[in-house]
């Protein structure tokens, strides 16, 4: 039996229908024309759509999903320069490993150069930033298998063998529309296609280890040194850090953007104050490891990239892909191996072996406690409404399981400098891939839109202004988060390098305050505002946003010099202590 069909629409239902199959949940859509036919895919499939119009909002949006939920998102774009507005979130995707599926519509080769509108070159537009690339070609019905083994590909490459985003170009000729039939076509040979159900996999290859030999080293080398940054890693990773670390007595510091920061079990190991001990003099003559492991994402304090550089251990990085992830370029050990397997073949080679009495980590447990009693005291009598108290205080009050997306520049830095493990498990999203203050409110909206946890975004003024349009996410799809907004006239993180001293253009060049009034923006967006006055007023409206069926942001005015004079008294006090403890270390030493 013979059917009349738009090649374009079977097309891209075999497509969609295969990534459906595939695992694919959420896809992020924005009106046009050329992209009729994936919208109508897309949008009569089991897969979950979002309808966004600005298209760098909807990709950021896309994000936010991919994060939370753990699965490729297809992100729908027409032609022309809506393509190009995908690219910021494409190169947070691509630093940061998520899998996103770009789908642009495009005109025929044909149309290319010839004035025809809405027509640029996309042909690998991406191609920095971008782990596969294939130009789809005009659909064919005599090849409707290739749709299928494109979206395919897309899953594999996206998630499993190159994880990241990969962009499919789709060009179209008209018409688009499912009664605007081009072709007749055996209804068997579709039906036999959208049946297929087999997919291939092949694994992503890891580096092959000489553990016999690795062991050996980590058995001789008493001083050494772990650092957890932003990675994927598996629930059991924490009890095999842990085991790792008490069987070698390497101390374990875990970067303020990784989900393991706020995790209690690994509290007795874990020095989560060493971005403020390491400030002392000479710290690193006195404690230079001679071995470095990093999993994950490099530091994000410039004082411990400082430190990383500067230190002569042999360092190793591992990561499931062997990112370098090193931005002194000076490991010359980099492992594409799961954390989770390289730890556990480690623990196996190393048996019945336990490094025993280790003044090492005792010293490290030492200056980290030190460390620890003044942090504690100074936040405890830090005024409202000093930056670096927010972070804490926002996870005294937040329920447990609680989303908590945390922006870039100081929000970010605050945590890392600040947090401890806390009694709750606390899901943090960071976008710490290229790290740039672009649609952070969006990918925390994509986060809550697949989530049914509470939702929290700590963000700065320039971050929610740059991203204000992400806002109608929460409107239009009825996802209430709770932004805490910290505004301290613009660029505060730049009252911290040395172009401060330039008042003269400092200002306006660098710090650009917005002067702008955010409240009736945010009413505009059908959200809730509240100008918060102190810590007291600032837990009980947080307490209160929980409960709230809508968009709530909770403003604090804050002062960047201020708090920057602050995070120095507390980093002097800190150094003078650990410095005192040094010195004592060395005494003994000199004596023996």
């Amino acid at each position: 039996m013979k059917l009349s069909i738009n090649r374009n629409i079977v097309w891209c239902d075999l497509f969609v229908q295969r990534l459906s199959k595939l695992g694919v949940k959420y896809a992020c859509i924005s009106p046009g024309s050329r992209s009729t036919p994936l919208t109508l895919a897309f949008a009569s499939s089991g897969i979950k759509t979002f309808q966004i119009v600005d298209e760098r909002s909807s990709a950021f949006f896309a994000l936010g999903l991919a994060k939370k939920s753990n699965t490729p998102v297809a992100v729908v774009t027409t032609s022309g320069t809506a393509v190009a507005e995908l690219y910021p979130a494409i190169i947070e995707a691509f630093y940061q490993r998520i899998p996103l599926i770009i789908c642009t519509a495009d005109r025929p080769s044909f149309l290319q150069n010839s004035g025809a509108n809405q027509t640029i070159n996309q042909h690998n537009i991406y191609q920095n930033h971008i782990r596969f690339f294939v130009d789809a070609g005009l659909p064919d019905i005599n090849k409707l298998n290739i749709a299928i083994e494109l979206a395919e590909e897309a899953v594999r490459k996206s998630y499993f063998t190159n994880r990241g985003p990969v962009h499919i170009n789709f060009p179209f000729e008209k018409p688009f529309e499912p009664k605007s039939y081009t072709d007749k076509i055996d209804i068997k040979n579709i039906d036999r296609l959208f049946r297929k159900i087999s997919f291939e996999l092949i694994s992503n290859k890891q580096t092959k280890i000489n553990f016999d030999s690795l062991f050996k080293k980590l058995e001789k080398e008493e001083k050494g040194l772990i650092l957890v940054g932003f990675g994927r890693y598996p629930a059991n990773f924490d009890k095999l850090l842990n085991d790792f670390s008490k069987k070698f007595g390497y101390p374990i510091y875990i970067d303020g953007s990784s989900q393991m920061r706020l995790n209690k079990n690994l509290q007795k190991n874990a020095i989560e104050n060493f971005t403020s001990f390491v400030r002392t003099k000479d710290f690193q003559k006195e404690f230079d490891p001679q071995i470095i492991i990093q999993f994950g994402s490099a530091p994000t304090s410039n004082i411990l990239l400082e430190f990383f550089k500067n230190s002569k251990a042999e360092k190793f990085i591992i990561n499931e892909f062997g990112d370098r992830n090193d931005p002194s370029l000076s490991a010359k050990n980099i492992f594409a191996f799961d954390p989770d397997e390289f730890c556990s073949a480690l623990l196996t080679k190393a048996g019945k072996f336990k490094r025993e009495n280790s003044s090492w980590i005792d010293d490290f447990r030492a200056m980290n406690k030190i460390s620890n009693g003044i942090k504690k005291h100074f936040i405890e009598n830090a005024s409202f409404p000093f930056e670096g108290r927010i972070i804490l205080e926002l996870l005294k009050s937040i329920p447990n399981k609680s989303n908590l997306m945390i922006s870039n520049s100081l929000p970010i830095r605050d945590t890392d400098f600040f947090v401890s493990p806390v009694d709750k498990k606390i899901n943090i999203f960071t976008n710490r891939g290229a790290s740039g203050i672009d649609g952070i409110n969006s990918t925390a909206l994509g986060i809550k839109g697949a989530s049914y946890e509470k939702t929290f975004l700590l963000i700065g003024d320039l971050a929610f202004f740059h991203d204000m349009n992400g806002l109608h996410n929460s409107k239009k799809f009825n996802l209430p988060i709770t932004v805490i907004l910290i505004d301290n006239s613009g660029g505060g993180i730049f009252e911290s390098l040395p172009i401060a001293h330039y008042k003269e253009f400092f200002k306006e060049n660098f710090q650009t305050p917005l002067n702008i009034d955010f409240k009736p923006f945010i009413k505009g967006y059908g959200g809730l505002y509240y100008s918060v006055k102190s810590w007291r007023q600032f837990h009980r409206k947080l307490l209160s946003s929980i409960e709230n069926k809508t968009l709530t942001v909770l403003h604090l005015k804050t002062n960047a010099v201020d708090s920057k004079t602050q995070r120095e008294k507390y980093w002097a006090q800190t150094a003078h202590e650990v410095g005192k403890y040094i010195y004592e270390i060395k005494n003994r030493r000199d004596k023996l």
